[in-house]
């Protein structure tokens, strides 16, 4: 009977001696926390079967240079989640992204920058389908 407590008081020094990893994350933009997004603009990306994993890696690393311009003030990108299937639920794409403007005007800018276009131009032929959804977020 008095292994018990001695096992509880064992597994609580080795539990208070454990030391918690802590990750830092560097984020190169400043946001701000009180900002209200005025238009979201959601992309899902369907690859073409042909692209090897340096081209899809190229893929992703050509979407994080989207989050550079300046327009952009935040920016989600991943794979299709592993949900249930519903029939509601498309989780057929590869990749989505999101993008939050401050208003139209910011997601027009968007469109024209440079970035965007190489984007488009060098990663376009990778995709079998594109769809867009803009919103305006109120």
């Amino acid at each position: 009977m008095r292994i018990i407590p001695l096992f509880f008081l064992a597994c609580l020094l080795f539990a208070g001696c454990q030391q918690e990893e802590v990750k830092e994350i560097e984020i190169e933009k400043v946001i701000d926390g009180d900002a209200e997004p005025g238009m979201v603009h959601t992309v899902f990306f369907w690859m073409n079967e042909d692209v090897d994993a340096a081209g899809e890696q190229a893929f992703k690393d050509a979407l994080m240079e989207l989050e550079t311009i300046p327009s952009v003030k935040r920016m989600f990108v991943g794979p299709a989640a592993d949900t249930p299937q519903r029939d509601v639920t498309d989780n057929s794409f590869d990749y989505s992204l999101i993008l939050w403007f401050d208003d139209v005007e910011g997601h027009n800018a968007y469109q024209v920058h440079p970035t965007h276009k190489a984007f488009a131009e060098g990663q376009g032929p990778k995709f079998r389908k594109v769809t867009v959804y803009d919103s305006v977020v109120e």
